[in-house]
């Protein structure tokens, strides 16, 4: 009896290395795996767009001022099958403040407006509330490059018939929470909410008849306008596929712009022009901006290379949409990308940064992101060193004896555990649940915000859960009296 239970605990050993064999294997060909399917061929925007998947997506070059090539992937609309093409119609978030600060630019132009003059002396129909700080140093400028101290809008909640611009800032209480001019703080809505609302109290139109008149007519962006519901508008997808309603923008001047690819590299052109011909205040770094992603001018990002060329850029991002348009005025060269897919959200910033190490010959990157990018490598990097400190442990335990293999309740128990994690990890980062409930925000999901690579995250804490559940199987081996 003794002589066969030692041949057990003798194949128990080998069984459990048989075990980790086969699972280093498995994750050694997932590792394979993984790195065939993103290794595509094509040029660089092929490459990046087939790693990330989007649902749609257009993306414009353009080189020596003019539109150089046109390509488009994907499904504007996945279950009808409808394809994306130049001409179908994104939403391209907070890009739409560049072309609020154009149409701003135009009236500061032709003197109909002044950068530094009040705001509250162009508003009519509502003012900013007078509340012990300096109200008169909310300027166009301030406005325009989010030094305003003016509080934000998130923009959710709004309910058909959707109120004015005007009603919108009040019953959203807008108002100074900081004197101006001395913090830069992105606005997401409101500030350039303001700006909408000056441009309609000082030209008596409504704000987007304005712009369509002024800007998008006579630029020749025909398919360009505020529509949250228009023929051959893509359906916007949250989280991996999951295809949602447009959320109704009422703070225009920000965020609602609906536009193509192709007038968007249009608008890109115009900006070229403007920036070579006009007086280029626009494009100037305004004071007090400098921020986790660099600087700011008016409605639109500069950025300095080590080559000494300035790219001027801007990212959108709405529930569902991602856009981004860049360019290099020297040169002509630009990029515009239009998505429909919460999956594009880094996708739009790697583009551009290959962008500019392709056209330009240095990457055009955005340093919060880049700072992103290196959270995730840190905690890769701190998992993987654990994980094999663990493994070493785990293994060493075993080879001089010090663990033997028995049965036991343990391991069911941090089998339920082990499976408890992982369900809990899945809903926070894979559901819309987490968002749901602490900010009443619909169709968010966690993981669109992390890079690529935080599936190596996944990886490692998968591995992690496998070995300590295993390891639960093992006990101390008892001391033989002597």
């Amino acid at each position: 009896m003794q002589q066969r239970d030692l041949k057990q605990r003798n194949r128990n050993p080998q069984n459990v290395k048989k075990i980790i064999a086969i699972i280093v294997l498995l994750i050694f060909a997932l590792i394979i795996a993984i790195f065939v399917i993103t290794k595509n061929k094509g040029d660089f925007v092929d490459q990046t767009v087939n790693k990330y998947a989007p649902q749609g997506a257009a993306v414009i070059l353009i080189q020596n001022g003019q539109i150089s090539e046109v390509k488009n992937y994907g499904y504007a609309n996945k279950k009808s099958k409808v394809e994306v093409s130049q001409h179908t119609k994104f939403k391209i978030a907070s890009i739409s403040k560049t072309v609020t600060a154009y149409a701003v630019m135009q009236l500061v132009d032709d003197g109909t407006l002044d950068l530094d003059t009040p705001v509250n002396q162009y508003l009519s129909s509502w003012k900013i509330p007078e509340n012990g700080y300096d109200v008169d140093k909310v300027t166009l400028r301030t406005l325009m490059s989010h030094t305003s101290g003016i509080s934000g809008s998130d923009e959710n909640g709004y309910k058909e018939p959707l109120p004015t611009i005007a009603q919108a800032l009040k019953e959203r209480n807008i108002h100074l929470k900081r004197n101006p001019g001395q913090q830069f703080e992105y606005s997401e809505f409101s500030g350039f909410g303001i700006c909408q609302l000056v441009i309609e109290d000082v030209t008596g139109i409504k704000f987007e008849t304005y712009m369509k008149q002024h800007v998008f007519e006579s630029l020749g962006m025909y398919d360009t306008d505020y529509a949250n519901e228009a023929k051959g508008l893509a359906t916007p997808y949250a989280g991996l596929a999951t295809a949602i309603n447009v959320t109704p923008i009422v703070m225009n001047g920000a965020g609602g712009v609906t536009t193509t690819s192709n007038d968007l590299a249009i608008f890109v052109k115009e900006l070229i022009r403007y920036h070579n011909e006009g007086n280029q205040i626009m494009f100037q770094v305004q004071e007090n901006t400098q921020n986790a992603g660099g600087v700011y001018a008016l409605g639109i990002i500069p950025r300095e290379l080590k080559n000494g060329k300035t790219v001027y850029e801007h990212n959108g991002t709405l529930t569902g949409w991602n856009a981004q348009f860049a360019f290099e005025p020297a040169s002509q060269n630009g990029m515009v990308v239009l998505t429909n897919s919460d999956k594009a959200y880094y996708m739009t910033y790697e583009l551009m940064e290959k962008w500019g190490k392709v056209v330009l010959g240095e990457p055009v990157r955005d340093s919060q992101m880049q700072r992103i990018h290196k959270l995730v490598q840190w905690i890769i990097a701190v998992e993987s060193i654990l994980l094999l400190i663990y493994a070493g442990i785990f293994s060493y335990q075993k080879k001089v004896g010090k663990i033997e293999a028995r049965k036991g309740k343990r391991i069911i128990v941090r089998s339920i555990l082990s499976i408890l994690f992982a369900i809990a990890y899945i809903v926070l980062f894979y559901t819309r649940l987490p968002f749901k409930i602490c900010y009443h925000f619909d169709n968010y999901y966690a993981f669109t915000f992390l890079p690529k690579e935080f599936i190596w995250v996944n990886i490692e804490l998968l591995i992690f859960l496998v070995l300590w559940t295993l390891h639960g199987r093992f006990y101390q081996k008892a001391r033989q009296k002597k």
